[in-house]
Parts: structure tokens; C-alpha cells; sequence
């Protein structure tokens, strides 16, 4: 199988929010500097890109020509972060998953390599694929997805696929914290897990864990979905 984890609210959980609700802090004081609003004024714009545009970052570019390099260089600066706590647990339950494992994420690289160096769990994934891979135009549009399966098939043994098609689309398997960005893997016929503790699930998700660590509780079930 190919997995391709989320990184914020997914890889961590939110029993550790902290961590991206120091970056997204970060994010509202860019939307700042970029519109002259006030901070909380900032903030409320910020959700709006967010659920108009996907990202915030488009939103930034859309609205007010904003750099995505200039974007992320302001906001990954580690002195205004948290980053999420080592966790041997993970790392032993991610070392365990056979197959090929990936990071797909709407940030850039920067953020979840730091993220996961501080888990201890960096060398567990063969790579990172992020929204400057994406072009910066990220999940839920469909170029994301195009291009993460273009990206794998490079990347992956060929048995995976066929004529740069996934063979079997169900052996990607998409964990993730947002539904949304679930649709159009479902669509696809990737494998979806939805890991969120809001367990408000639509029926067409294939399997829901309220935390990743609660992964092992449904494997036996998905290598069967699988076989």
C-alpha cells in the first residue's frame, strides 16, 4: 500500500492544537501586515481564505498578490512556534505499516520536517509532498491530487501503476483530519480514513480513528478492504 498522511491535526492530534495554534497565529499577523486590518479583523479574514479558497495562502495570492515563498518565510519563523512533543508510540506504529509512506501536506516542507524531527518520526516516510509541489494550489482542488499521483508513480514501484494511473486506487491510502480534503481522494477511489475526534463521519469514509494512534484498532479491517 502507499500512505499519505496529513501532517497538521493528523500526524499530531488535537490534543496538541497548540502547535498549529501557534502557527496559525503566525498566519492571522500575515494577513495582517498584507490587508492593515486589526488582529482580530485579520483572523476572521483568515478563516474566510481558508474555507473560500482552500488555504489561506490563496487567498493572499487571489486577494492581495501576496508571495507564497515571503508567505511562509514570515510565518515559519521557529521563535513564534511550537512544535509537537516526541512520540515513540507513533513512531513504532508508522515503522509497522508496510508499504510506502509520504507526507501530503498543505504546508510547506519546512513545517513538517520540523514537526516531525521533534516527534522523532522524520525518518519513518520516504519524503515529503507539499503545496510548492502543488504548485501552491493545495487540497481539496484536484491539481493537488493529480500531481501527488504523478508524483508517486516516479516515486513508487511500477506494479503501482499503469500508464502513470494508479493501478489499484485503493492501495492509496489518504489519512486526514478534514473531510473535505477527503472528497476528492474518494472520489478517486483512494482509501480514506478520517482522523479527527469529532467523530461526525459521512458514510462514503471508509474508515474513522478519532486519533492516529488509534490506527491499529481498524488495520486488520483495511488490508482486508485492500486484499
Amino acid at each position: 500500500m502507499i500512505w499519505l498522511f496529513d501532517y497538521d491535526l493528523t500526524l499530531y492530534g488535537a490534543d496538541e492544537r497548540n502547535v498549529l495554534d501557534s502557527l496559525d497565529e503566525r498566519i492571522s499577523k500575515s494577513v495582517q501586515n498584507a490587508t492593515g486590518v486589526d488582529y482580530e479583523t485579520a483572523h476572521q479574514i483568515r478563516k474566510d481564505y481558508l474555507q473560500r479558497f482552500g488555504t489561506t495562502l490563496a487567498g493572499l495570492q487571489a486577494m492581495h498578490g501576496v508571495k507564497p515563498d515571503d508567505f511562509f518565510d514570515f510565518i515559519h519563523q521557529p521563535e513564534f512556534l511550537q512544535y509537537p512533543k516526541a512520540s515513540p508510540a507513533k513512531r513504532n506504529l508508522i515503522m509497522g505499516l508496510e508499504g510506502h509512506r509520504f507526507v501530503f501536506t498543505n504546508g510547506r516542507r519546512d513545517w513538517s520536517e520540523a514537526g516531525m524531527e521533534h516527534m522523532g518520526v522524520r525518518d519513518c516516510f520516504e519524503d515529503v509532498f507539499d503545496l510548492k509541489q502543488m504548485d501552491w494550489v493545495g487540497k481539496p482542488h484536484e491539481s493537488a491530487y493529480d500531481k501527488v499521483e504523478a508524483y508517486l508513480a516516479k516515486r513508487v514501484p511500477e506494479e503501482f501503476f499503469m500508464n502513470g494511473m494508479p493501478a489499484n486506487p485503493s492501495h492509496i491510502v489518504l489519512l486526514e483530519d478534514s473531510v473535505r480534503n477527503l472528497e476528492p481522494a474518494h472520489r478517486r477511489g483512494w482509501t480514506t480514513i478520517l482522523v479527527n475526534p469529532i467523530p461526525d463521519v459521512p458514510s462514503w469514509v471508509n474508515f474513522y480513528v478519532p486519533s492516529l494512534l488509534h490506527l491499529t484498532t481498524i488495520l486488520p479491517e483495511l488490508v482486508t478492504h485492500n486484499s
